[in-house]
């Protein structure tokens, strides 16, 4: 069943961000994944917890395809060097 990551982020680094980007979507794309929305957040309609300024959704055709993704060689490099780039917030859904 398909999986999505969804992610919440502020941008801290506009230029690393930029650099990331595209290494970002090879991978997510070579894991079989796809970006479904990303964005700015609008408005925070229920809950306590203030949303970061972007959001993203990314679709995967299983949870274990999702799970490889952000478990792969590929992406590792990513996530180290994500943490200068911005503060983010990620989570999968299984909807099987």
């Amino acid at each position: 069943m398909t999986a999505y990551v969804h992610i919440n982020l502020r941008i801290k680094d506009p230029a690393r961000q930029a650099a990331l980007a595209p290494r970002f979507q090879a991978a997510l794309h070579a894991a079989g994944g796809r970006i479904l929305h990303f964005g700015p957040v609008v408005e925070r309609l229920e809950g306590d917890v203030t949303p970061l300024p972007m959001a993203g959704i990314f679709e995967f055709a299983t949870l274990a395809d999702a799970l490889a993704f952000y478990r792969s060689p590929e992406y590792a490099p990513i996530k180290v060097e994500r943490d200068a780039a911005q503060e983010a917030r990620m989570f999968v859904v299984d909807a099987g």
